[in-house]
């Protein structure tokens, strides 16, 4: 068993809380936002089994929590069933991080949306934060659309410490996907941190939302 934080504010935040609870299993940090745009997911906490084979055999995303008794008993019955009688989750498309290939293949299409977005993720996964926010750039030049690249373009700008650009950023990509919660809640760690450390305040959030959908709307 393993978590995952989805935080473009770096790894001090999730380990505080990690820490204060106790957790025991392995927890990773996806500050990039690559889980979302390869599980296709806009909201948290979300639940993924994948057996010993590497066959995903369940996803329930926005709803996952181990104290629904459904989602207990489901996974409860996975776990009881030989992994060959058990029918596979939808499959989740898999991305290469290869930056001298991607970077090679990016000299020769400059004007390849898809694969400057490639890059910038292989890039920021390496932590080479500026060539990434320079591809996020590129990608989203290419096409204004895309949420994946505006929200990657803020992570690399906020690991650069440009804070101001990174929420800019952030702010486009939920103007382009204004019901993605994932993105809502990175532009709230990064504002208000103690609404996130070390208990998230869930009854805030709600206040919040409801603010800023009545100012979306009247907008």
């Amino acid at each position: 068993m393993l978590s995952v934080a989805m935080d473009g504010g770096g790894v001090e935040q999730p380990r505080a809380f990690v820490e204060q609870f106790g957790v025991t299993f392995p927890t990773f940090l996806d500050a990039s936002g690559l889980l979302f745009r390869l599980y296709g997911f806009s909201a948290v906490p979300n639940g993924v089994y994948v057996d010993e084979a590497g066959i995903i055999r369940f996803q329930l995303f926005t709803g996952f929590s181990v104290d629904r008794e459904d989602v207990v008993q489901q996974l409860e019955t996975l776990l009881a069933t030989p992994s060959g009688d058990v029918p596979p989750a939808p499959t989740v498309a898999q991305q290469s991080f290869e930056v001298e290939v991607l970077l090679e293949q990016a000299a020769a299409n400059g004007d390849d949306a898809d694969l400057q977005l490639a890059l910038a993720e292989a890039c920021l996964q390496e932590s080479e934060n500026a060539r990434a926010a320079e591809a996020f750039a590129r990608a989203l030049e290419l096409n204004s659309e895309s949420a994946n690249a505006a929200f990657g373009l803020g992570t690399a700008l906020h690991q650069l410490g440009q804070t101001s650009e990174a929420l800019d950023a952030w702010g486009r990509a939920l103007e382009i996907e204004p019901d993605n919660f994932v993105i809502r809640k990175q532009i709230w760690r990064l504002k208000h941190p103690e609404k996130f450390y070390p208990v998230v305040d869930y009854d805030w959030q709600k206040v919040q939302l409801a603010a800023e959908k009545a100012a979306e709307g009247r907008a």
